[in-house]
């Protein structure tokens, strides 16, 4: 194995050469996975490590060096654009919230587990959901740890379908210090960051705050549309010399932001750096709707927690990792009419018919959409949310020889409300103002309480020590769902589901020095999406949906050198009984109201799918110069049913044709990079990436449900550039960084991701297209970065 780090600590080497105690991830960490000790050096990368090796199931490992590839204070799921199976698309080169979209193996982000820590962050959603960047401040984060496999055993998440995503965060540095942090780029980007480390307040006591704040326009609407965050973080880690340890960690993000609109393929050939958002108010609301302005969101996000491990005894021990989330945000969307209940409250509700529907007073609805001045609404939809809950595990090593068992548990309990309020604009020939004392119309008030139990168990044997090692395991959920929405419907939803038991398998066999066959099978269960409860008017009775679920099975090769690596791994995803939200009645659908949520849905199983595929990486390195190469081949299909048949016509009329590929999951994918270091502390790389063809929008007729067609989208490839350079003492700094990133080089044109908000619903303006369904892609951006520590 080869280290790209020269400073080479006794800690860390006896790390590497397996001697110093295992740090664990919380949690779930397997007992081949090593971290460095609190206070070394984490820029490490050991090459075998970086694909995996020593663990039964497919893994990549991502370093510092990877992540500080991007400019500094990029979203950090961009980083993962390197892995073979993942594919992430932001609409900016530096981040995004609407747009942002990330798969795994043919499955989306709300199909996902994504951790801090071991610490779940909720599901992916933008709109209520917790992705995992809002918890993250780049600059601390020193490991990302992605397992393509569902495979693991404790993962605790009920979103892990197919695999999880785990960013793992620095602890103090063990000297007082500080680092400072400076960029500025294209579209008025720039970002402050600083961090102040205490070094050693007591003994084995440490601890380190930062803060960032960054800035920059929506390059699709300058003068309309732009995005702010401020993001604090704090982390304290008491080690004892036994290796039992605390770390306890806060996060604090504040953000608001415009995003990207949605587009059509038509309207992307027409004018490829045109999302249709307007950058000024005509005070025609007919032509406002699209109003740059008027499009984004504002958000807080809390996220709170401990890691703690005590070692027992030399073979035992116990981990705890209690947590807490909160979220306060909401969107905003300009309407092209005015909304008004009668009477003078807003949520009224005067009774409930015979099938529990809400009976509510008259609403008036003024619409002139054409003229000058004409009635509009800024529709508002506040999202809270909380999250509470803990993992816990206890480890047995070596009590019966040749095994090492593990014993957990999560729980969790989360409450999350939502609703969409109408307010009149005061002048819709000036601008978007309301006033917020004056709420003319509450459409609905939704809440829903989802609580989590899961416990696992694994045997990790060392079958012949060495050489063959078999990881055995099993799961079981219990999830509890309560939800009601007063304004829409009288019953109160209240129903549980488990998962039964769900074996997971992992076969690691070490044939000859350097190489590594593993091979896995794992079931797994996520019940309903809380999604299907705040996305949908429609009231859920129990049994009316099947909870989702998949079948995954694995099957790779390693090899690896002191200064060469290279994986191949081949897959199976079987996903089972996947919800969708779509509306309820697909046959009268508003052009204007056709973004999910905006129109009466409800939730159904829309069948499932199949993805089959092989992920090939490759990297080593020679003298100055170092290679790394990822393929991903994915063949992701939906269910089939016969022509004619009655699931047929279900699948079409949640706009999906039976049979074929799913959206945005191209079948080739590739990223490469070449890097060469000319002198001490520089070092300049070029990447590429291709992303091949891929199914942009299954085409149904909105009445009929026909089958019309696949729509495709053209294969793109963009290449980007970075220079840093590291000065190892600058002045009163003890190091200073330069650093200098181009994205999309050549300005290529290209469609980025295909709107997950859109994705379930029929064709609407058949024979043509009109219903929006695609991001397009950053332009060149250029990007500079200072790093200073002292």
């Amino acid at each position: 194995m080869m280290i790209r780090n020269r400073y080479r600590s006794a800690p860390i080497m006896a790390l590497l050469a397996g001697t110093a105690p295992i740090v664990a991830t919380p949690a779930f960490a397997q007992q081949a996975d090593r971290q460095p000790e609190a206070g070394a050096p984490d820029d490490i990368v050991v090459t075998a490590e970086r694909i995996g090796v020593g663990r039964s199931r497919a893994t990549a490992i991502l370093s510092r060096e990877d992540i500080e590839e991007r400019p500094l204070g990029a979203d950090i799921t961009q980083s993962l654009a390197k892995v073979p199976g993942v594919q992430v698309s932001t609409g900016d080169a530096r981040g995004g919230s609407f747009s942002f979209e990330l798969y795994l193996r043919g499955l989306n982000k709300e199909q996902i587990g994504l951790t801090v820590d071991g610490v779940p962050t909720g599901d992916a959603r933008f709109n209520g959901g917790s992705p995992p960047q809002r918890f993250i401040e780049p600059s601390n984060i020193g490991r990302i740890t992605v397992s393509q496999s569902a495979g693991d055993i404790g993962a605790p998440s009920r979103f892990a379908l197919g695999g999880f995503i785990d960013f793992q965060t620095d602890d103090p540095l063990p000297q007082a210090g500080g680092r400072v942090e400076a960029g500025y780029g294209s579209y008025d980007f720039h970002r402050t960051y600083f961090r102040v480390d205490s070094g050693e307040i007591a003994k084995g006591l440490t601890g380190y705050v930062s803060f960032s704040n960054q800035a920059n326009d929506v390059w699709a609407g300058r003068d309309s549309r732009s995005s702010y965050r401020d993001h604090a973080e704090a982390k304290l880690v008491k080690t004892w010399d036994d290796g039992s340890f605390v770390k306890a960690r806060v996060s604090y993000n504040n953000q608001r932001d415009n995003d990207f609109n949605i587009i059509t393929l038509g309207e992307f050939r027409a004018d490829p750096r045109n999302d249709r958002a307007r950058d000024e108010i005509t005070g025609i609301p007919a032509q406002d709707v699209d109003y740059g302005g008027a499009l984004g969101g504002t958000r807080e996000d809390l996220l709170a927690y401990v890691n703690a491990r005590v070692n027992l005894t030399d073979r035992l021990s116990l981990s705890v990792n209690p947590y807490y989330q909160e979220l306060k945000g909401e969107s905003y969307r300009y309407q092209d009419r005015a909304r008004r209940l009668a009477g003078t409250d807003p949520y009224a509700v005067t009774g409930y018919n015979a099938n529990g529907g809400a009976i509510r007073p008259a609403l008036t609805t003024l619409r002139n959409s054409n003229a000058v001045g004409g009635p509009a609404d800024m529709r508002i939809t506040p999202r809270n949310r909380e999250r509470y809950g803990a993992s816990a595990e206890l480890r047995a090593t070596d009590l019966i020889a040749g095994h090492s068992l593990r014993v957990g548990g999560w729980w969790e309990g989360g409450d999350s409300d939502e609703e969409r309020r109408f307010y009149r604009v005061l002048d819709p020939t000036s601008g978007i103002a309301y006033d917020r004392s004056k709420l003319n119309y509450v459409e609905y008030s939704r809440s829903a309480t989802i609580e989590t139990a899961m416990l696992y168990a694994q045997d990790q044997v060392e079958i012949i020590p060495d050489l063959l090692r078999i990881d055995a395991g099993i799961t079981w959920f219990d999830i509890r769902y309560k939800a009601r929405s007063p304004l829409e419907y009288a019953a109160t939803v209240s129903f549980s589901q488990d998962s039964g038991i769900n074996p997971k398998v992992g076969v690691s066999l070490k044939p000859m020095r350097g190489v590594e066959l593993f091979g896995g099978y794992a079931q797994n269960f996520a019940g309903i999406p809380e999604d299907a409860f705040l996305g949908s008017t429609a009231v859920i009775a129990p049994g009316d949906l099947d909870p989702i679920e998949t079948e995954n099975w694995d099957l790779g090769i390693r090899y690896s050198t002191r200064h060469f690596a290279a994986s191949i791994q081949g897959y199976s995803v079987r996903l089972k009984n996947n919800i969708g939200i779509v509306p309820r009645d697909p046959t009268v659908v508003d052009p204007d109201e056709i973004v999910r949520g905006n129109v009466a849905t409800r939730a159904a199983n829309i069948r499932g799918t199949r993805t089959r595929g092989v992920e090939v990486t490759v990297l080593g390195d020679v003298g100055p110069f170092d290679a790394y190469l990822a393929y991903s081949y994915a063949d992701a299909k939906h269910d089939d049913p016969a022509v004619g048949s009655a699931e047929r016509a279900q699948l079409a009329a949640v706009g999906v044709i039976g049979g074929a590929r799913v959206r945005d999951i191209p079948k080739h994918s590739l990223f490469g990079q070449i890097g060469v270091a000319p002198f001490e502390g520089a070092k300049l790389s070029v990447t590429g990436r291709y992303v091949g063809t891929r199914v942009g929008g299954h085409i149904v007729a909105p009445t009929t449900f026909a089958e019309v067609g696949v729509e495709q989208l053209p294969d793109y490839a963009v290449f980007g550039a970075v220079a840093r350079y590291k000065v190892p003492g600058f002045g009163p700094f003890s190091g200073l960084m330069l650093q200098a990133n181009v994205d999309n080089i050549f300005d290529e044109d290209y469609i980025g991701a295909v709107s997950s908000s859109t994705a379930t619903q029929p064709e609407f303006g058949l024979p043509g297209r009109t219903l929006d369904r695609y991001f397009i892609g950053a332009p060149r951006t250029w990007t500079v970065s200072a790093r200073a520590s002292f």
